[in-house]
């Protein structure tokens, strides 16, 4: 069995090995076309520009095209890819040392927004307010030094302070005095839009301007126009008592009488009204109108107020009328009511504005030697002495303290 296998295996004949060659490693023609294109084109973007040959040459030529390309882009210097990746075997130390700036440089622009992000709502709000607490200071410094003077610098300060009427009254009075009226006009009515309705003495102000400038620079139809709209807007009492000097600084005896004739139907519970609508007559020189207003102010207010009217109206008459008439008015006051100190106090400070020094020593005179209790005589005396020490002797005073002892001595004995 042994001897048969051998002479099988020896029978067996050698299969032949096919010999290992080199594959053909010749690129086909269409391949060689698109690499060709792709060299040209990337060969027109350097330096050096290559004209396109026809793309039906012969393979042997594009074969030789091909390997003059490669050459060139190994000559070529290294150049750095859109992907930031180097593809030269050789990079550019310079160029990547740009690079490596400009990313520093976009990292250090990215730190703040980073940490803004980081930033909590408060945090933020805190930092509004530190730069509006900032700018709010360099408008107050600006303003405390030097008034604005341009529109630019007006806005800025009314931007800042839109609530103060100082601010707008001063834009007012900057148009005015380049006699610009309608520009002061549309300021007025920006700043009573402007201003919040909270803040009503601060658009009063601005209302008693803007009746101001049209009574002296608008027709009377304007006035009157602005005149309901004030009283529509504010306290019609304070619009119509502001109203009473217009009338007076403007000399319009006819718009003045009408005007004290709507406030005494509207508010003539009100004894402020009356002072103001007799001390305005006054001050025209309707002194009879005043009189008659006083009368009709004694029949319209309680029993509890005449005193004090009258008194006001004597202090208004010793001002803007008749001295004579005022001292008339309060020795008639006196005769009925002789234990008002305050009364006897209003007497002589009249008669010593109006320069009647003897009228108002003998007014003391009368009135410490009344016999009235200590605590009012004490007021008294010490007005005396005050008004020696001011305008008499020094004998003067020492005769006023006397009388003060002397009476001090008749209270102990009694």
């Amino acid at each position: 069995m042994v001897a048969s296998k051998r002479i099988k295996i020896e029978n067996l004949q050698e299969v032949p090995k096919k010999k290992k060659g080199k594959r053909n490693r010749k690129k086909p023609m269409k391949n060689l076309e698109k690499e060709y294109s792709k060299k040209m084109f990337v060969e027109q973007t350097g330096r050096e520009k290559i004209k396109l040959e026809d793309t039906n040459s012969s393979e042997k030529d594009l074969k030789y095209v091909l390997s003059n390309v490669n050459n060139r882009d190994n000559e070529q210097k290294p150049r750095i890819s859109a992907c930031g990746f180097f593809w030269d075997s050789n990079p550019n130390v310079t160029l990547l040392q740009e690079e490596s700036s400009s990313d520093s440089e976009d990292e250090v622009e990215e730190k703040p927004k980073l940490k803004n992000k980081k930033l909590s709502a408060v945090e933020r709000r805190e930092q509004e307010r530190q730069k509006e607490r900032e700018i709010r200071q360099r408008e107050e410094a600006l303003a405390k030094n030097e008034l604005p003077n341009s529109v630019d610098q007006f806005d800025r300060l009314v931007l800042s302070s839109p609530d103060s009427s100082i601010v707008w009254l001063q834009y007012m009075a900057y148009h005015l005095q380049a006699t610009e009226i309608e520009k002061a006009r549309a300021v007025a009515r920006r700043a009573v839009k402007t201003i919040n309705f909270r803040e009503e003495k601060e658009r009063l102000n601005v209302w008693k301007a803007w009746l101001n400038l049209e009574s002296k620079f608008g027709i009377p139809e304007s006035l009157n126009d602005i005149f309901q709209e004030a009283v529509r807007s504010n306290d019609s009492l304070k619009i119509y008592s502001h109203m009473l000097t217009v009338h007076v600084d403007a000399g319009r005896q006819m718009e003045l009488q009408k005007t004290i004739d709507t406030m005494i139907g509207k508010f003539k519970h009100i004894p402020e009204i009356w002072f103001n609508c007799g001390e305005c007559l006054l001050r025209m020189g309707l002194k009879d109108k005043s009189r008659h207003v006083m009368q009709r102010a004694l029949q319209s207010l309680p029993a509890s107020e005449h005193v004090n009217l009258m008194a006001r109206f004597a202090i208004m008459e010793n001002k803007f009328g008749d001295k004579e008439r005022a001292q008339t008015l309060f020795e008639q006051i006196l005769s009925s009511y002789p234990k008002r100190v305050d009364i006897w106090s209003c007497y002589i400070d009249s008669l010593v504005k109006s320069n009647d020094i003897d009228i108002a020593r003998k007014v003391l005179e009368r009135a410490v030697v009344q016999t009235l209790p200590p605590r009012k005589m004490k007021i008294l005396f010490k007005k005396f002495i005050n008004f020696e020490e001011q305008h008499g002797t020094q004998e003067d005073v020492t005769r006023v303290q006397q009388l003060a002892v002397e009476y001090v001595e008749k209270q102990c004995t009694k």
